[in-house]
This record gives structure tokens, sequence and C-alpha cells, in this order.
């Protein structure tokens, strides 16, 4: 399992059956309600590798007391749990450390007498082991005092011999000085034995450390060499640092592969967490430069970026070092981070069909299968070795990223020769592009030279048509008057305008044009000119008529005006519109608001249109607004209308106030409704309030 790390990076799903694996499919105790006696026969043992495996239920009771030992022990109320101690038994049991484990047997009468081997599965402490109330093996150095026990974590069998006998009981005196750290580090915290032929296993000991051996030697050496190769590619040609990422992942393994090595031969619990804590170190690393490797492939990855992770999983490494317990999350964030990055790489790879890719995919699936294959023979689903399974895994998934590396390098040497064939038709071409970039150079600065002259001309027009506007409104002491406009462009649709009679009447008009600019101010304009030839001439009804009838015969094509004119003549006011908002009247002595609505066409579009009007009588204290749409239909930053009731809401409460206090209300509205930006149409308000 030297490179299971790699199972990360394929899929998400591999890591967590690695993570089984790490803690070798440990059970809980909960999953058995009672212990059973279990029966010793020969026929057990005829499998492949000559094992027992005794079921995983063993009695239990914490803290430690010698007379525990004897045959005859009373354990009936002892607790059912598993010897793998793991953190989901800890929760439903008392562990402070030291307890003892009883199990009974049956043994058949043909293995009574003969050395049976204890094989030793895993062992975090140390241990006394009792045989019938006799003590047969001590596995390592047990004392009560943590400070004096001397761990073991061997893998030799121990020969144990079963006398003749009904029922024969097991009793293991254990104590782990160090189970807060191990069940952290680990995941357990006890033991697992199991039984098996004493002559096939003692001979397997040897071979297995001699075959584990020679076979580790051969894998990193293989290793050695593909490091070695690209590092001195890299060093021949520094601009390609793939190599170097890959030399460092490579050696990473070989680091990660001797570490195995070494954790297979410890003997003792504090050598076994003293590697297991540098191979999680050499896991981290090797993924953060798997992880600078996948990104150095694809050239759109941003190498700040990339090198920010590699210095993220150097910081967690030390970290992890110093501070292990404190930070074992920070170590699976950073598994969990670069598993993600490393996703992440390959599949957005694949989505962008990156040259070659196929070759990796070859060597992830062929890791990939190695992967399962060794994770069924470590849970005995399926016979054979694991550590050829992963050497064939890893070595393939080392061979398909050098074969990439090769392949892409050929293929750049094969794109330079192209791009030097290519220099100089582009070189034809760049002399080409330099004169059609004069030319274009040239038409730019004229478009700009006209558009600064169009600008100068808007300029000039929006100071036309303001000077068309009134400076201020008359003053008439029965009136109070007080006028706002805001153009959404340069030149503006809104038309405002009033003039006064012999007899003390006033007229006011306020007008929209469709659109804005310099067709806009045209209407404006041509409205003006009929407004003070009509005025004192005829009613509003008549002007609209003749005013709608004159626009029209300027066929402007789409351009129509919509107008609003008021006579004021005393407290009687005689209000006709065409094609604009509704008049809002406060009346203040009733506290409420009328609407005065007047439908019809705006100038221009009809001749004959009915238009109509209507009078009103005022009071002292009464506000009439006259406005165009721009105000209502005013957007905020959600994209709603103002509408009408806010409006009206200000009016309301404009008992005391002025005609150009309300003008203040009313704009502060403005500003806050649209968040302060520029409205998308003009807005003209003109306020008049009856005094006496």
């Amino acid at each position: 399992m030297c490179i299971r790390v790699f199972g990360i990076t394929i899929t998400l799903l591999g890591w967590l059956l690695l993570y089984a694996v790490n803690v070798y499919g440990q059970e809980s105790f909960f999953q058995y309600p009672e212990a059973m006696i279990e029966e010793i026969v020969p026929e057990a043992m005829q499998n492949e590798e000559r094992i027992i495996y005794i079921q995983d239920r063993w009695k239990f009771k914490s803290g430690d007391d010698p007379e525990r030992a004897r045959y005859d022990f009373d354990d009936t109320d002892w607790d059912i749990v598993s010897t793998n101690l793991t953190e989901a038994d800890l929760a439903f049991i008392d562990w402070n450390g030291i307890g003892w484990f009883r199990k009974d047997f049956v043994v058949s009468p043909e293995l009574a007498g003969k050395p049976i081997a204890l094989v030793i599965d895993r062992h975090l402490g140390a241990s006394e082991i009792y045989l019938n109330g006799e003590k047969i093996v001590e596995l390592g150095k047990f004392s009560i005092d943590p400070s004096l026990v001397e761990t073991y974590n061997s893998r030799h069998p121990v020969p144990i011999v079963f006398a003749n006998g009904d029922v024969q009981t097991l009793a293991v005196r254990f104590i782990n000085p160090d189970y807060v750290f191990t069940g952290r580090l680990m995941g357990y915290n006890g033991f697992r034995f199991l039984l098996g032929d004493w002559e096939t296993h003692n001979e397997q000991t040897y071979a297995f450390l001699a075959r584990w051996t020679g076979g580790n030697m051969f894998y990193v050496g293989l290793l050695l060499a593909f490091s070695i190769i690209h590092f001195l590619l890299f060093a021949f040609y520094p601009a390609e640092r793939r190599n170097l990422y890959f030399s460092i992942f490579v050696a990473l393994l070989v680091v990660l592969s001797y570490l195995y090595f070494r954790l297979e031969l410890t003997g003792t619990t504090i050598h076994t967490l003293y590697f297991f804590r540098f191979l999680m170190i050499a896991e981290i690393l090797v993924l953060t430069f798997a992880t600078r490797f996948t990104h150095s492939i694809e050239k759109e990855f941003a190498p700040f970026y990339a090198d920010i992770l590699v210095v993220f999983g150097l910081v967690v490494s030390i970290l992890f070092w110093h501070f292990t317990e404190r930070f074992l999350w920070l170590r699976d964030l950073a598994v969990l981070v670069f598993v993600v990055e490393i996703l992440r790489s390959v599949i957005f790879m694949l989505y962008r069909n990156r040259g070659g890719v196929w070759v990796l995919g070859v060597g992830i699936l062929i890791f990939l299968i190695a992967l399962i294959t060794s994770i069924m023979i470590n849970f005995s689903v399926i016979g054979g070795s694991a550590q050829l399974a992963n050497m064939a895994g890893s070595g393939s998934l080392v061979l398909a990223m050098s074969i990439f590396l090769s392949r892409d390098f050929a293929l750049m040497q094969r794109s330079l020769e192209s791009k030097l064939r290519e220099v100089q038709i582009l070189s034809d071409k760049t002399l080409e592009q330099e004169r059609i970039n004069k030319e274009r150079e040239i038409e730019k600065r004229l478009l700009e030279a006209e558009n600064e002259r169009k600008t100068k001309e808007l300029e000039e027009a929006r100071a036309l048509q303001l000077s068309m506007l009134p400076k201020k409104m008359p003053a008439i002491p029965r009136y109070d008057m007080a006028v706002f406009m805001e153009t959404a462009t340069e030149v503006g649709g809104d038309y405002y305008d009033y003039s006064t009679g012999k007899d003390g009447s006033l007229v006011i008009a306020l007008g929209d044009a469709t659109g804005h600019g310099m067709k806009a101010g045209i209407m404006v304009a041509a409205a003006k000119s009929y407004f003070h030839s009509l005025v004192h001439e005829a009613d509003c009804l008549t002007m609209l008529r003749r005013m709608s009838s004159g626009l029209h015969n300027m066929n402007m094509k789409l351009m129509y005006m919509g107008l609003m004119l008021v006579r004021c003549k005393g407290n009687t006011f005689d209000i006709a519109t065409a094609g604009m908002p509704p008049v809002i009247v406060y009346r203040n002595q009733k506290k409420k608001i009328d609407r005065i609505t007047l439908k019809g066409l705006p100038l221009g579009s009809h001749v004959e249109f009915p238009y109509k009007s209507k009078k009103i009588q005022l009071e002292k204290g009464d506000v009439v607004l006259l406005m165009s749409d721009g105000l209502m239909e005013l957007f905020d930053a959600n994209r709603e209308m103002l509408g009408i009731g806010k409006i009206e809401n200000i009016l309301k409460s404009s008992d005391g106030f002025s005609a150009n206090d309300i003008i203040q209300q009313l704009s502060q509205l403005i500003k806050t409704w649209s968040g302060g930006n520029e409205p998308e149409d003009d807005i003209t308000l003109l306020v008049i309030k009856i005094q006496e």
C-alpha cells in the first residue's frame, strides 16, 4: 500500500476506501451483542494462509486485577468489545489505558498438545497472555506504571499449546500508555490476534521479510531511476519545470516506500508511531508535489497559485511534525485540499481535451484497478500479494506520467520547428498589419474629431434649449410657485413655460417630448413658439388642437409632444392635458389628495382628437403638482418604478411648507430612490401653493 494516497487523487471514493484500509476494517463492540465460545478445528486452517480467523468478540473489563487471569474467574458481567479499541468502542466503555480481555475456546483433540501460532496482526502497547490461568508469554514489558512500560508491535508469531479439555480460556492483560495519541493518529488503540499453523507462520515470517526487502529495494531502485532521469532533464533544460516537479514527486514516493518498509519491521509502538508520523507527512508532501505537477501540465494554471499550495503543504508538514495531535485536523484538511485540486486539474484537462491525457488516463486506470485489488486482498476477499498489486499500480502510474512528459517534450520540439517556418510568414504579415493599423489609427482620430464636434454641437443645443426655459417663475402674490428640472441627456425632451395675461391670469405649460437629443430639442422649440403665439388668443382646448395640428404638419416621424396647460385665475384652475400624467391636488382643509386624470393623445399624433379640460376650485393652503412622467417612472436598483404613492405622501405632509420646500423634498426622493444614479428619463416638476 506504499502509495495509497494516490487513490485520493483519482476519486474521493478511493480515498474513503484507503482510509478504511488504514484502520484495517476495524469493528466496534456494539456489533456483537454477546460472546460466543469458538471451536478450534484443523479444518479451519485449510485456507492458503493457514490461519484461523477467530471472531473479534472478547469479554472486557477496565482496570487491573491479577485475579482476572484465573480460569474459573467469574466474567459474566463483563462487556463484549472489539480488541481493536477504536474510537467507536471507547465511546461505550470505561477505558483509561489498561484492562483485561478474556475469550473461551473449545479445541479439537487433534490440535491439543500441539503448537499453534498466535499471529499478532496488530499490537499497540504491552500485554501478558494467560492460558487457563497460566502465563504463557509477555509481549513487551508489562507494568501498571505507564512510564515503565516497554511496548511491542512485532509480527513474529508466538507459539501457544492448548491442553486437553472442554473449554479453555485465553486472558490478555493489556496496557497502552499512549492510547490518546495512537487513537487520534492511527484510529485504534488495542490489538488483534489470530491463530494459525505454527510451522507455516514461523517460516512465513522470514520469507515475508526476504520478499518484502527484495521487492521493496527493486521498486525503490526503479523509482530512483525515474527520479534521477527527469531531474537531469530539468538540469539540462531548466525552463521545463514539469520534470523537476515530477522528479521531486517520485523521490518522495521513494521516501514513502522506505517508510512503509520500516513500518513493517518496527518492534515497538513508539517506533510505529514515529515512522507512522513520518509516513503521514510524506503522504502530504507526495500530494503537494503531485498537485504541483498536475498544475505544471496545463499552462493556464497560475504559477503563483500553484506555488502557494506548495508552501501550504510544507507549512502543514512542519506544523504536523511538531504539533501532531493539535494539527491532525489541519493534515486532513490539507489532504482534502490537494485531492480536490488534483481532481479539478484532471477534470479541467479532460474538458479541454488536453493532448496526451489518455496516457495519464491509462496509468490512472491501472493504478485504480491495482488499488481495488490490494484492498480486496487486505480484506481477504481474494488471494494474492497486496504489496505486488500496489507496486504494479504505482509503477504504472509513474511510467504513464513519464511517458506523458516525454511525449510532450517531443511534441514541443516538433512545434518549435513548425513555429520557425511560420516566423517568416508572420513577419511579412506583420508589415502588412502595421500598415493597416496606421490607417485605422488615422480613422480613429478622424472619428474622435467628429465625436468631439458633435459633442460640442449637443452642448450648444442644450444651452439653447435651456435658454428657452424661464429663468424663474413669475412673482404673483396669490401663488407660491417653484420648478425643478433634471434632464437625462445633453438635450432633454421636457419643457415648461408660463405667460401672464392683462386680466391677471396665469397660463402654465408643462410638456414632455418623446425621446431625447436634438430632435426632442427641436420639438420643444416648436412647442414653445406655438405656446406664446396662441396663449392669449385661445382657451386651453383650442390651443391643444391647434398645436397638435402644427406639430403634425412638421412630419418629424414618431416624434410627439405631451403637454399640460393650466389657466390660473384667482382660485380657479382650468386644466387641459394631452398625454401627460395626472395633476395631483392636495386639499389642505380636507387633508386629502385628488388626482385629475384627463386622457388624451400626445400632440402631433392625431389632429382632431377630442381633448378635454377640467376646472377646479382651490382654497388657501392647497397644493397643485404638475409633473412629467419621468418622476413616476424613476427606477431604483431593483428596477422597480417609484409610482405615484410616495409622491402623494410628500404632498400630504406639506402643511406649513413652501413650494420650494416641497420641491426640495421631491428632489431628495429622486436621489434616494435612484441611489444617486442618473435618471433614464427627463424629470420636470412644478408646484403651486395657494396663498392669501
